[in-house]
């Protein structure tokens, strides 16, 4: 019988509840230093309440502490890891290798997405100093994911859902060569959500002021079946710097998935944790922020992975334009062709590209595929044709 984990970010310790009240079998999240986002941050306390909370249904708390560490930091970090054991936290997600030798850090350790893990060889290495868990590097397909499961005998973390960086996690210097903020060190300046202009070697600008490096979202939610027959055991869902409602809504929608998976194969699947959730909302992860979504490089080929367009979030996609003029002196009136099943209610903020910014207005009344609106700008009803 093989466990399925759901294991969900926790930038608090509530948002942390809240991801165990919507299903998720696990929890990370950061103590006060040492996590790879710098941001999300957290008391002893707070871990401990965390902690007391999950344990009750079975529900594990994984710590980070996976930035590249300073010398001077070691002693520090050894300090905030005894206490997040002392708080309850049933493993370490590392990166320094050193952590390994500490025989009073007696939780499992699991190597981070920080270590770079995209092969065999790599993932042996983690194995051998006695990590547990190795989490493998998001850009792997299914192919190179059985490869290291035939190779260890640890368990795989991989990653499902969320932000993807055009870098490798661990070894991404963008952000300390532009700005001197490395994110190895958690202090990502998200580099590749800025825009850039893309010259050729005579100086001709052929792309101007677009974020060429933004990549989609991950949406491995119709894969956990082909994941766990490659040998994943924990479904890994990003989002630490997310708010609650996006962490509520995902691991809904994962849950849901997961708990359909075990339905399916009852003698090959169960969960890893024994809570579960009834009732309650229906997820819908094209409500919360997403840059559009992704399988990336799952399939070992080239897909349609960016987002230079709009490198934030657009929101659901409601329709085409099919119609646009001036009702009145002070409003325009805009068609659309919805897309199915949407409907729109007055007092909507509806979004589209201008100029590779995201722009929008208010729809005042909304009637049937027919929206009202105060005076667009002429730029505006130039580019008003795909709103969301």
């Amino acid at each position: 019988m093989q466990y399925l984990e759901l294991l969900s970010p926790a930038g608090t310790a509530d948002i942390g509840i809240a991801a165990i009240d919507c299903g998720a079998d696990a929890v990370y999240i950061a103590g006060p230093d040492f996590g790879a986002r710098k941001a999300a941050g957290n008391s002893f306390d707070d871990i401990a309440r965390l902690c007391d909370y999950a344990h009750k249904f079975g529900v594990k708390v994984f710590v980070t502490y996976n930035i590249s560490i300073r010398d001077d930091e070691l002693d520090e970090m050894h300090a905030q890891m005894l206490k997040s054991q002392e708080a309850g936290a049933d493993a370490f997600i590392i990166r320094d290798e050193r952590i390994c030798g500490w025989d009073d850090i007696t939780v499992p350790l699991h190597a981070s997405t920080q270590c770079a893990i995209r092969d065999a060889e790599r993932a042996k290495h983690f194995q051998d100093l006695g990590c547990t868990r190795i989490v493998l590097e998001r850009e792997l397909s299914l192919e190179q994911i059985k490869a290291i499961r035939h190779a260890v005998d640890c368990e795989i973390e991989f990653f499902v859902h969320g932000a993807l960086c055009v870098c490798y996690s661990g070894e991404c210097r963008l952000s300390e060569y532009i700005d001197g903020r490395s994110a190895d060190r958690g202090e990502c300046i998200q580099a590749c959500r800025s825009l850039y202009d893309l010259v050729d070697d005579r100086g001709n600008v052929l792309v101007k002021n677009k974020a060429l490096l933004s990549l989609k979202d991950y949406n491995l939610h119709d894969r956990l079946e082909d994941l766990a027959e490659a040998g994943v055991c924990s479904f890994k869902i990003e989002g630490r710097l997310k708010n609650i409602s996006y962490v509520r809504n995902i691991t809904r929608y994962y849950d849901l998935a997961l708990n359909a998976l075990v339905a399916a194969h009852p003698d090959l699947y169960c969960r890893a944790s024994f809570g579960r959730v009834t009732g309650g909302f229906d997820p819908a992860p094209e409500k919360t922020f997403n840059r559009g979504y992704t399988e990336l490089y799952l399939d070992g080929k080239r897909g349609k992975w960016s987002s230079m367009d709009a490198p934030k979030s657009m929101g659901e996609a409601v329709g085409k334009v099919i119609s646009l003029k001036r009702a009145d002196r002070y409003n325009y009136e805009l068609r659309i062709k919805p897309e199915k099943g949407v409907v729109l209610h007055n007092g909507d903020g509806f979004a589209f590209v201008s100029k590779n910014a995201i722009s929008g207005f208010r729809g005042d009344v909304c009637d049937g595929n027919r929206i009202l609106c105060k005076a667009l700008a002429a730029s505006t009803r130039a580019r008003c044709s795909t709103v969301t």
